[in-house]
C-alpha cells in the first residue's frame, strides 16, 4: 500500500527530539535581557528602599528644623518690637499734667488694649482728682526695659522708670521715685499694646 505524505510527516522525528538515536526534552527558554539592562538583587532593592526612606527623612527634619529657626525669628522679632512699644506706653501711661488730665488720659488710653483701657479709667479718675487738689505733675522716664518671656504675640516686659513727680506735697520741688513695673504687651491686629500694668 502507497505511503502518503502525512504518513511519513507523522513519523518523522521532530530535529530537536532525534540526537544520536533517542529522544531528548525540549531545552528550557531561556529569559531574555534587553541590551543594557540587569537584574537588580533582593540586597539591592531592600538598599535602595532604605536610601529611599533617609531622604523622606532627611527632607523632614530639614523642614523642622527650617519652622523652628522661623518661628524663632518671628519671637525674636516680636520681643524687639515689644520692648518699643512698651518703652513708649509707659513713658505715656505713666506721666500725666493736672492742667491737661483729659489729654494725658487718652494718650495713655491709646497704648492700651480696649479691656484694660477700661480698667484704667477707674484709676486714672482717682489719680486725676488727687493730681488736681495737689496740682501734681508727673513726668515717667524708662531707664531700662527687659524681657521676661513671650512669643510672637504676646510679651511680658519688666520696665525700670523713673517718675519725677512735682506738686504742693514735694512743695514745687521735683522728687525722683524709681519703680519697677511688669507690662504684659500683646499683639492686637498688628500693633502691640498694654494689656496689664502691675507694681513689682
Amino acid at each position: 500500500m502507497p505511503t502518503t505524505q502525512s504518513d511519513e510527516t507523522r513519523k518523522k522525528p521532530a530535529p530537536e527530539q532525534a540526537e544520536q538515536g533517542f529522544l531528548v526534552p525540549p531545552r528550557p527558554a531561556v529569559p531574555v535581557v534587553a541590551p543594557g539592562s540587569a537584574v537588580r538583587s533582593p540586597v539591592a532593592v531592600v538598599l535602595s528602599a532604605a536610601l529611599g526612606v533617609l531622604l523622606v527623612l532627611i527632607l523632614v527634619f530639614a523642614g523642622i528644623l527650617g519652622v523652628k529657626a522661623w518661628q524663632g525669628k518671628e519671637a525674636d522679632d516680636a520681643r524687639g518690637q515689644a520692648v518699643a512699644a512698651g518703652r513708649k506706653a509707659a513713658e505715656t501711661a505713666l506721666s500725666y499734667d493736672y492742667r491737661t488730665l483729659d489729654k494725658s488720659f487718652a494718650a495713655a488710653r491709646a497704648t492700651m488694649t480696649p479691656d484694660f483701657a477700661g480698667k484704667f479709667d477707674a484709676t486714672a479718675k482717682v489719680a486725676g482728682e488727687l493730681a488736681t487738689k495737689t496740682k501734681a505733675t508727673v513726668r515717667a522716664e524708662v531707664r531700662e526695659v527687659g524681657v521676661r518671656d513671650g512669643n510672637a504675640d504676646r510679651v511680658t516686659l519688666i520696665i525700670f522708670v523713673n517718675q519725677t513727680t512735682t506738686s504742693t506735697i514735694t512743695e514745687g520741688r521735683p522728687r525722683v521715685d524709681l519703680n519697677r513695673t511688669r507690662f504684659t504687651m500683646v499683639r492686637n491686629r498688628g500693633q502691640w499694646l498694654v494689656q496689664e500694668i502691675a507694681g513689682l
